[in-house]
């Protein structure tokens, strides 16, 4: 079984020109978006270009983009309020603390 992957284009939110400065550069022609490499001064070769990189490097070396297998999303635990930290200092040693430490 073959997965179809989507080519990588330069719209992706993960791709990156690793040129600094960035070469690309985003203009309308004809309503459209177009990226706008000012290194060479043409349209964005995209994956085909030796500097176009994934950010999430998800994209393969035929210049398609992997898809993503989501993260599961990390436990949160809820802490009571009345929960009290064992290396907690009680209150009236602590003011005691602060009044000698003057």
């Amino acid at each position: 079984m073959t997965l179809k992957l989507a080519d990588c284009t330069p719209l992706c939110k993960s791709f990156r020109c690793d040129k600094r400065p960035s070469a690309l550069k985003i203009i309308r022609k004809g309503g459209k978006k177009v990226i706008w490499c000012t290194w060479v001064d043409d349209e964005c070769d995209g994956p085909w270009c030796q500097f176009g990189v994934c950010k999430e490097l998800k994209m393969t070396e035929d210049g398609k983009c992997k898809k993503s297998v989501p993260t599961p999303k990390p436990r949160v635990t809820v802490v009571d309020d009345d929960y009290v930290d064992p290396d907690e200092i009680p209150e009236k040693i602590a003011k005691k603390i602060r009044i000698k430490g003057r």
